[in-house]
């Protein structure tokens, strides 16, 4: 089967219009219809709900629709891949690096590797998508990323497999102007974290749920952000001390901002990169993963 039918329903379903999808594509509305019916024809079985009216024809997913939507965006993916892999073999190494980041580690990721990797190639574009872990796998599951960072112990291992693994810890990230002076103090007690106003991203809060779930209950926490990086805002402000998810190399930039380690609370934490099982990595995502190896 011709796979333009497979990309051309992915926008379709995207658009949610015939004739949208229809001049996105160039081609006349008849066209697109005859392709829809075609693909019907093949599967033996309706993929669209269709309701036509003033503004034309609207619809929604079968449950067969949906399957077969889901599984031409990984086809479409690995055709795409496949193409410019063949096309790049005897060039520099291009295309576009994409990878779905639990949203508290991007950061690290963008300043220990991305960066550095960049550099030596200059022509690699970059599509990060951050999210819960839910939308880590979903990305994964559908194509629209290759490459996963995320909790080592949240990973379905019946369904991805994991390629590297690094520990991590819990800062606590302040104002040496507000709190306490990090040259002073080396460490920080559970009774001092207790006493201080706390935002917390959500990879801390599961970090802490899990080594200190019932002293929790304890905390003054007075923020609880989807993102680290929302947490150091408020560290930032001097309104609190943020306690993050952070690697021994990833930085905190910020006027009078420091860190200490929390070892108490930092027990068997580990961020991986995953893949699909069975998934054969494009030219340039298996060109990061030897470049992230080689820097481990």
């Amino acid at each position: 089967m011709d796979t333009s039918y497979y990309y051309n329903f992915i926008i379709l379903v995207q658009t949610g219009n015939m004739t949208q999808a229809a001049n996105i594509l160039h081609i006349t509305q008849p066209a697109l219809s005859k392709q829809l019916k075609y693909l019907e024809a093949e599967f033996g079985t309706p993929l669209l709900h269709i309701k036509r009216g003033q503004r034309g024809a609207n619809f929604r997913l079968t449950e067969a629709g949906r399957i077969f939507y889901e599984k031409a965006q990984q086809l479409c993916a690995i055709e795409e891949a496949a193409y410019e892999d063949v096309k790049r073999l005897n060039s520099a190494v291009e295309g576009t690096l994409r990878i779905s980041s639990s949203a508290s580690r991007s950061t690290g990721l963008i300043q220990q590797y991305l960066q550095a990797f960049s550099q030596k190639h200059p022509s690699v574009r970059y599509e990060i998508y951050e999210g819960l872990m839910s939308d880590v796998t979903e990305s994964l599951l559908n194509g629209r990323t290759e490459i996963g960072l995320c909790n080592s112990q949240m990973v379905d291992t019946s369904r991805f497999d994991i390629l590297f693994t690094q520990p991590e810890s819990l800062y606590a990230v302040f104002r040496n102007d507000v709190f306490w002076n990090s040259q002073e103090k080396e460490s920080l007690t559970w009774d001092e974290i207790a006493r201080c106003p706390l935002s917390l991203s959500g990879g801390s809060v599961r970090m802490l749920m899990q080594s200190a779930s019932r002293l929790f209950n304890n905390l003054n926490v007075i923020s609880v952000t989807t993102t680290k990086s929302s947490a150091i805002e408020w560290a930032q402000l001097g309104r609190s001390v943020a306690i993050i998810p952070m690697d021994t190399q990833e930085k905190v930039h910020g006027r009078k901002i420091s860190r200490i380690r929390l070892p108490e609370l930092s027990t068997g934490f580990h961020k991986s990169f995953i893949i699909v099982k069975g998934h054969t990595p494009s030219l340039v995502s298996k060109q990061f993963l030897e470049f992230y190896q080689g820097m481990m």
